[in-house]
């Protein structure tokens, strides 16, 4: 039979009272995690292309008016004089690389959609565990805990009654 070198039982009732502490903000803590990477899944899947969508469209009207500023410089002439249009043709290059780069990032966005999903899935089964020990071992822990205090209370009080019952020795004078 092994035997337990118990000092006090207090420091057990304090143990189990951290533990379930500690399973409240574990579990606490894995919902926020939850919610975390859901948010930021909804915020690359929804609001990022969103974003670049529309800032293509208003590339697309940018282009259309530098087109049309380049045009217009172009007609512009005075007799044999014809204007270079230079900052108008810049124009014209820097809002079809503002389109391009929308483009792309509408791709990108689109690629890391896939990646992230897969990631927080592999993440989710990992924080889904951990929640299930918590819920579950971590249950079943504390109850082994009240389960040991109880027992070690009553032999405590066994030995307490014994030692009442046992009379004092009686000294010879």
């Amino acid at each position: 039979m092994s035997q337990a070198n118990v000092r006090s039982l207090d420091a057990m009732r304090a143990f189990r009272v951290n533990l379930l502490e500690f399973a409240d903000v574990a579990n606490d803590v894995a919902a926020s995690l939850q919610q975390q990477t859901l948010t930021f899944l909804d915020w690359l899947e929804h609001d990022r292309p969103n974003f670049w969508k529309q800032y293509m469209l208003r590339s697309f009207d940018v282009i259309a008016q530098a087109r049309s500023d380049l045009e217009r410089c172009k007609m512009r002439s005075a007799g044999d004089h014809r204007p270079t249009c230079y900052e108008e043709k810049l124009a014209l290059e820097a809002a079809k690389q503002r389109l391009q780069m929308a483009q792309e990032k509408v791709e990108a966005a689109a690629r890391w959609c896939s990646f992230v999903r897969h990631e927080i899935d592999e993440f989710d089964g990992r924080r889904g565990g951990l929640q299930r020990y918590i819920e579950a071992d971590f249950a079943k822990t504390i109850a082994m805990l009240e389960r040991m205090i109880l027992a070690i209370e009553a032999y405590a009080e066994i030995e307490a009654a014994a030692e009442e019952s046992v009379p004092p020795p009686v000294s010879n004078p």
